[in-house]
């Protein structure tokens, strides 16, 4: 996996975070043309596989509105996978009422 998605208090180890999911670099260009879709500023700094990130929960509840309404567009199979799996994984997080992080690998 290129970049790993745990939610959880912190990103470190200690902190037990849950890993929900994952980005690989051939899900880059599905990314890609999301963004071209929806101005997310969440999108554009996931789509750097390269740099841990942190979401707050602001961020989390301001994301799921922006992509939301993107399920009901003609999407490609490739862009439906990934937003669905982002979407799972945000409201994993919204569930748990806890930060996401992106974890370089």
């Amino acid at each position: 996996m290129a970049y790993d998605l745990v939610v959880g208090q912190g990103s470190k180890v200690k902190d037990a975070p849950d890993i929900v999911g994952g980005i690989e670099f051939a899900e880059l260009p599905a990314i890609s043309r999301l963004i071209e879709r929806v101005d997310s500023s969440l999108l554009q700094r996931i789509s750097n596989l390269f740099e841990d990130q942190a979401f707050s929960m602001a961020e989390i509840e301001q994301a799921l509105p922006q992509l939301l309404p993107l399920l009901t567009l003609g999407l490609h199979p490739d862009e439906r996978a990934f937003l669905q799996k982002l979407i799972s994984v945000l409201t994993y997080a919204k569930w748990k009422q806890q930060s996401l992080y992106g974890i370089a690998d």
